[in-house]
C-alpha cells in the first residue's frame, strides 16, 4: 500500500467526474493522467500524486484529492505521451 491516495482512488470532484481508467500514473511525487468523464462527456484529467507528508497530492479540496480537466485542446498531443496499449484505449474513447 502506497503512502500516498493513489490515482486509482481519486474520484473527485464526484459531483462531476466519473473515473474511467486511469491511463498513466509515475507513482509517489510525480503524475497521473486518466481518462473519464465530466458532466457526461469524455474528457482527459491529471493530478500531481502525493507522498507520505501530503498523502492528497494536487489539487485537493478539504483534504479530498481531485482530478483537474486537461484543455480539450491537449488532448491528441497527451495521448501520444502515453504507452501504445493506453493510447488505443484514450483514442477509442475520445474519438480521436
Amino acid at each position: 500500500m502506497a503512502d500516498y491516495v493513489e490515482a486509482k482512488d481519486v474520484r473527485s470532484p464526484r459531483e462531476w467526474w466519473t473515473l474511467i481508467d486511469v491511463l498513466i500514473d509515475k507513482g509517489e511525487d510525480n503524475y497521473a493522467v486518466a481518462i473519464g468523464e465530466w458532466e457526461g462527456v469524455r474528457r482527459l484529467a491529471m493530478r500531481w500524486n502525493g507522498n507520505a507528508e501530503k498523502p492528497s497530492g494536487h489539487p485537493q479540496s478539504r483534504g479530498n484529492p481531485m482530478w483537474f480537466m486537461l484543455p480539450k485542446d491537449y488532448d491528441a498531443a497527451m495521448v501520444e505521451t502515453l504507452p501504445e496499449n493506453k493510447q488505443i484505449i484514450a483514442k477509442a474513447l475520445l474519438g480521436i
